[in-house]
């Protein structure tokens, strides 16, 4: 998903929600993420819809698994973004093989019972209520058929060359400060979503619950593609003013990743670790009984204000 207004104020030019910026993080990961669709054995000619898809950046991925007769839906709540991902697949080989529709993600513009796989990545992250949200997509879903969820937990990246006391000193900050900025007027957001989701699944009345961790690890030099994602990360973990952290650390922080001479980026022994998350479960009709009882009194606007990877940071935070 993505939003159409910026959500986090940055200093250093560096457009954190913006399509170029998601499109940018796309593409550092671009290996890893193959992978990662290769690793779900797609069904081969299947019906997948792409719930919070953005700008469409994984639908070649996905058409690329389940063949030239195989159909993808991609859905979101931002026209916008609908926009571009029309706009990606003009012309495309898979052009023809997908489609893209506004839609809540609690109330897909498909029959029920038709889906082979639900597909969503980095959208989670941004679900205050993932169980109800996860539970919600199930109905729509041939029986066996897949949810398949993909997202960050930032609970396993670390920066070498940083001091550890001012990574762990900013990491606990954000983390202290997604608890409560809901309360401040900002959207709902959980960026250690990634090692919950199994939890969340199962809660949600799915079985065969498989968790598949796909440990990222880069390396000085850097892609720029890379370079420039990191640098989005650096900051959103001190964006809104970040209350919990003092004045010296986000100095030093920023300093740290934005210094024109000493940048830690172009340090040779600066390396980069973080894990990424894809859960998949199986639809279990059966629970359909207890499904209904847990989304009573829910109504659909409850996720009407969601977002995707900006791989977040206000979009699909791909």
């Amino acid at each position: 998903m993505a939003v159409n207004e910026l959500i986090h104020a940055n200093d250093y030019g560096l457009p954190l929600n913006s399509f170029v910026w998601l499109e940018t993080h796309h593409q550092s990961k671009a290996d890893d993420r193959i992978k990662m669709i290769k690793q779900m054995a797609l069904p081969w000619e299947g019906f997948i819809v792409d719930v919070g898809c953005g700008p469409g950046l994984w639908s070649p991925l996905l058409a690329q698994e389940i063949g030239p007769k195989g159909h993808i839906l991609g859905i979101d709540i931002s026209e916008e973004s609908l926009n571009i991902a029309n706009q990606r697949s003009q012309g495309t080989w898979y052009q023809d093989q997908v489609e893209y529709q506004q839609a809540p993600l609690d109330s897909l513009p498909i029959e029920q019972s038709s889906a082979d796989v639900i597909f969503s990545a980095n959208v989670s992250q941004y679900l205050a209520k993932p169980v109800e949200a996860f539970a919600a997509m199930g109905p729509y879903l041939k029986p066996g058929g897949r949810l398949i969820v993909k997202d960050i937990d930032f609970g396993e990246m670390s920066f070498g060359g940083v001091d550890p006391e001012l990574q762990k000193a900013v990491f606990l900050a954000r983390r202290r400060w997604e608890k409560r900025r809901v309360q401040c007027g900002y959207q709902y957001e959980d960026s250690w979503v990634g090692s919950k989701l199994k939890r969340y699944m199962c809660d949600a009345g799915y079985s065969n619950v498989v968790v598949y961790k796909y440990p990222i690890y880069r390396r000085a030099p850097l892609a720029p593609e890379y370079r420039t994602y990191l640098q989005g990360i650096a900051e959103w973990f001190i964006c809104e003013e970040a209350p919990y952290l003092s004045i010296e650390h986000r100095e030093r922080w920023r300093s740290v990743f934005f210094s024109l001479r000493n940048c830690i980026l172009d340090c040779s022994d600066f390396f980069c670790r973080e894990v990424e998350y894809m859960v998949s479960g199986v639809w279990n009709a059966q629970a359909q009984p207890c499904i209904n009882n847990l989304l009573a009194g829910h109504t659909q606007d409850r996720y009407s204000g969601l977002s995707q990877d900006s791989e977040m940071l206000a979009s699909s935070l791909a």
